[in-house]
């Protein structure tokens, strides 16, 4: 019962998030990334900017780390009117911290502060994090722009977490002067999305726009029930995140006249009431972006006789991360026969933490399987393809290996989920 009644707390919640998003759409941004160098005001700072609790400084061994000299803040320079934006919202990319780390939060030039959700840091899992946290423009001013970030301790060897790339967007009036000048007064753009000839299971996304010369790329994004590559705790909601300020896990990106995208649905559910939406941007104004209205009332069909289901472990280690050969690892239970798979794929967020000098092994049933190809420091998402032939009905084991002497390869939450196809 407690089960249901979580579940059915994420589907209204992810219900308001899209109704608010229809509510708040259709309408121009501008965005204000956060760089380094003493120009925007961020002298010394690496890229990643790093966040530790009070007792770091004093700790007789991370207060010694490089990192134990940050203090967390950083600046963002706007040059803006403050009286012609209808909304402000400060977007996060960042790697969820050690695991118990407690109270993440941010204020804005002293004046508010805002937590960051807890989506289990301190539960002492790994975690990765795309927040988007609602300001009140008052919190701003037409200048250099103070975020501050903070956290304790909690149940942590260290509070710590890592803020790769933040971001301050602006909702602007309609009427606002830049629009006007830039030419955009009189700009629209909507989406539709239709079949794809000979193919059941795509959908193909178009944009309509009054002035398609303008554009330089469109983005397209969908609210769907899939796996949680985003790490918000809700698989049914809004899907995709940006890496380095780009846009990634969402359905694509077209940088060209007709900017249409098809979008291959044959490893999802089955489902209705989906949602869609694009971002477009601009040739001439790459900081102002449009966000067309929600268009809902979409579903994904299967063929007679198909089935696609994710399937979850029923327990996860706390935290999945190994070393100095220890072993980790979780199940997955499938109702399946091997036989009948048509596809498998495996749904896998890892981070490598680079500090690590043996090999790291995962394993689904004793079948190695390569998770960690990325470059240090960086969270990946990743859909890896299965034979069905190791897979089993009943119990199937997944486990991660580690020769490394230090820590080096992080599964971030929700965990490792297999996605089948079957008949």
């Amino acid at each position: 019962m407690i089960k249901k009644l979580i579940l059915l707390l994420s589907i209204v919640i992810a219900l308001s998030m899209m109704v608010s998003a229809q509510q708040v759409e259709g309408q121009f941004w501008r965005t204000y990334w956060y760089q380094r160098g003493s120009e925007f005001g961020n002298p010394g700072l690496e890229k990643r900017v790093h966040v530790n609790s009070p007792e770091t400084v004093l700790h007789p061994n991370f207060g010694q780390l490089p990192e134990a000299r940050e203090n967390g803040m950083i600046q963002i320079p706007v040059s803006e009117d403050l009286r012609q934006i209808i909304r402000a919202e400060f977007y996060l990319e960042l790697w969820g911290g050690n695991p118990g780390t407690a109270n993440k939060r941010v204020s804005v030039n002293g004046r508010n502060t805002y937590p960051l959700q807890e989506i289990g840091t301190f539960g002492r899992n790994y975690t990765h994090q795309y927040p988007t946290v609602y300001l009140q423009p008052s919190d701003l001013v037409n200048g250099f722009n103070a975020f501050q970030f903070a956290c304790d301790r909690g149940q942590s060897s260290r509070g710590h977490f890592i803020v790769n790339e933040a971001a301050l967007k602006l909702g602007l009036r309609r009427d606002h002067p830049d629009l006007k000048q830039a030419g955009l007064m009189g700009f629209n753009a909507l989406i539709k999305a239709e079949s794809v000839p000979g193919n059941f299971e795509a959908i193909r996304l178009k944009l309509h726009s009054s002035d398609e010369a303008m554009i330089g790329s469109v983005e397209y994004q969908s609210f769907y029930n899939g796996y949680d590559e985003n790490g918000d705790s809700i698989g049914y909601g809004w899907h995709g995140m940006t890496k380095a300020k780009e846009p990634y896990g969402s359905i694509g990106v077209s940088k060209g006249a007709p900017f249409t995208v098809d979008w291959e649905t044959s490893m999802l559910p089955e489902q209705q009431e989906m949602a869609m939406r694009a971002v477009v941007t601009f040739k001439d104004n790459p900081n102002l972006s449009f966000i067309t209205p929600v268009i809902g009332g979409l579903s994904i069909q299967k063929p007679k006789g198909r089935r696609v289901q994710l399937y979850v472990p029923r327990n996860l280690p706390v935290p999945f991360a190994a070393s100095a050969n220890q072993k980790k690892n979780c199940t997955i239970d499938l109702d399946v026969e091997s036989p009948n798979i048509e596809r498998a794929e495996l749904n896998i967020v890892v981070w490598n933490s680079g500090t690590g000098s043996g090999k790291n092994t995962f394993t689904i049933n004793g079948y190695p399987v390569e998770i960690s190809d990325q470059p240090k420091g960086e969270a990946l998402f990743s859909r890896i393809v299965i034979d069905p032939k190791i897979l089993k009905r009943g119990a199937n084991q997944l486990e991660l290996i580690s020769e490394t002497e230090n820590q080096g390869i992080e599964i971030l939450l929700p965990g490792p989920a297999l996605m089948i196809r079957s008949k």
